[in-house]
């Protein structure tokens, strides 16, 4: 007979002021952590890092930003010597104008700071994902405006970084949109975003959802792009915004086909979520509609070989409408619906969502506080597999809807050139904030 894990504590929490998701992941994380608690990130002036116990209740908090810069953000994760990693981006600014550069900051397991490093040259460069890989080094990912040739940051950058932060090899490709990175069973990796954005800024076209798959040197192995365009839909910006490996050595992929109105400005939006073998082909597409912006986020295999699926609603504009709020939708390992939920207030969002060690699921993202005025609020909820916190009201039936989705695929050749960006120390300013957390259950039971 099959052993039945139980699934853990549930609950619904909610922690620092979290700057707002907008249209694409940001940087907001979770993870599990190996005592079973959890560690999660969000960006208000600096990056805050919270570490919890498995009850979601904060073990330590802390808010850092290096020295010389203005603002920061980043995802955490943790790594293998039970400390953390975060990647993100921080700022400054040089007169009127602002200067980003990517950021590591590599913490012990109490947060206590053991290095920092940014990278970057003269003007904006980001890092929007990253992580530790096989050989205790990093591969992280984000945009660059220094490096390349257009003066907007449309250079997708991917470099992988040696356990101290050094730069081992570094490569940015010209006119396209990276948005995350992974490392992948081989050892290589594989990188998703948006390929031909120039298209879509410069004239009346369309970029596509773009997979790039890298040996562990840097080299191309093969790139993918994925036009979902219909019949009438000409003006379009299409993202792949994550990509993870799946069990059989494919991938799984969500992302977003936002439709631009002819009298210009985004319309509408339809998330994407597509699973492709391991040279990119698709084995099955889905189109996700909630009527207005629908943006998936984040995309887990679960331990069923299904898929948990994590985004935000918004409201359309010129005539469109549609729903609000967060949302999870689970699929079965061929992409079929098993259900779909909403949580939380209208402008709430969420980030991420991931399958914890009993079966259950973790989310995090943005609460919007129901009174007028307030910051929205870093949220997670602690689930059980059909999405639900035990004695608790979380979560409500959706009625978007998910359709079969037909993709054009081509296999674009983008240039790829080696960029010089060094890594520079510096040191960081700490302040350790005591931000109450809420218990989210508690406080509708004792709502009018």
């Amino acid at each position: 007979m099959e052993a039945v894990r139980r699934v853990g504590p549930t609950w619904d929490r909610t922690y620092a002021p979290a700057g707002h998701i907008g249209a694409l992941p940001g940087a907001i994380s979770i993870q599990q952590t190996r005592d079973r608690g959890f560690i999660m990130s969000t960006e208000d002036t600096g990056v805050w890092v919270i570490k919890t116990n498995a009850a979601g209740i904060s073990e330590w908090q802390r808010q850092y930003t290096p020295l010389g810069y203005a603002y920061s953000d980043g995802r955490v994760t943790q790594t293998m010597d039970g400390g953390y990693i975060v990647v993100g981006t921080a700022v400054k600014f040089i007169g009127d104008d602002f200067v980003g550069d990517g950021w590591l900051l590599k913490l012990d397991h109490q947060g206590n700071i053991e290095w920092s490093k940014t990278y970057g040259g003269a003007k904006y460069d980001s890092f929007l994902s990253g992580r530790q890989i096989s050989d205790g080094g990093y591969i992280v990912s984000g945009n660059t405006e220094s490096f390349g040739s257009c003066n907007v940051s449309c250079n997708g950058w991917v470099l992988r970084l040696d356990p101290s932060g050094g730069v081992i090899w570094q490569e940015t490709f010209e006119g396209q949109v990276v948005r995350a990175v992974d490392q992948t069973n081989d050892g290589g990796f594989i990188v998703a975003g948006t390929e031909g954005v120039l298209r879509t800024i410069s004239e009346s076209g369309r970029s596509g959802a773009w997979l790039l798959k890298l040996d562990p040197n840097g080299g191309v192995e093969w790139e993918k792009t994925y036009d979902f365009s219909r019949e009438g839909t000409v003006h379009l910006v299409q993202n792949a915004n994550s990509a993870h490996q799946t069990s059989d050595g494919g991938y799984i992929v969500v992302g977003e086909m936002i439709i631009i109105d002819p009298s210009g400005g985004f319309r509408s939006s339809e998330g994407l979520i597509f699973r492709v073998d391991r040279d990119g082909n698709i084995l099955w597409q889905r189109s996700y509609i909630g009527g207005g912006f629908t943006t998936p986020s984040s995309a887990q295999q679960t331990s069923d070989n299904g898929f948990i699926v994590a985004g935000m609603f918004q409201r359309g504009f010129f005539g469109t409408d549609g729903l609000r709020g967060a949302w999870l939708i689970r699929l079965d390992a061929d992409g079929t619906l098993l259900w779909q939920k909403m949580y939380g207030t209208g402008g709430s969002g969420l980030a991420q969502a991931q399958e914890t060690r009993d079966s259950g699921m973790i989310a995090i993202g943005s609460l919007e506080p129901d009174v007028c005025c307030h910051p929205s609020l870093l949220w997670a909820m602690k689930l059980d597999s059909d999405g639900n916190a035990n004695g608790c009201p979380v979560g409500v039936s959706s009625n978007a809807t998910l359709v079969d989705a037909s993709a054009t695929v081509t296999a674009p050749t983008v240039t790829s050139i080696n960029t010089y960006a060094k890594a520079i120390s510096n040191d960081v300013t700490t302040t350790t904030p005591a931000w109450p957390t809420q218990n989210q259950c508690e406080v509708r039971a004792k709502a009018p």
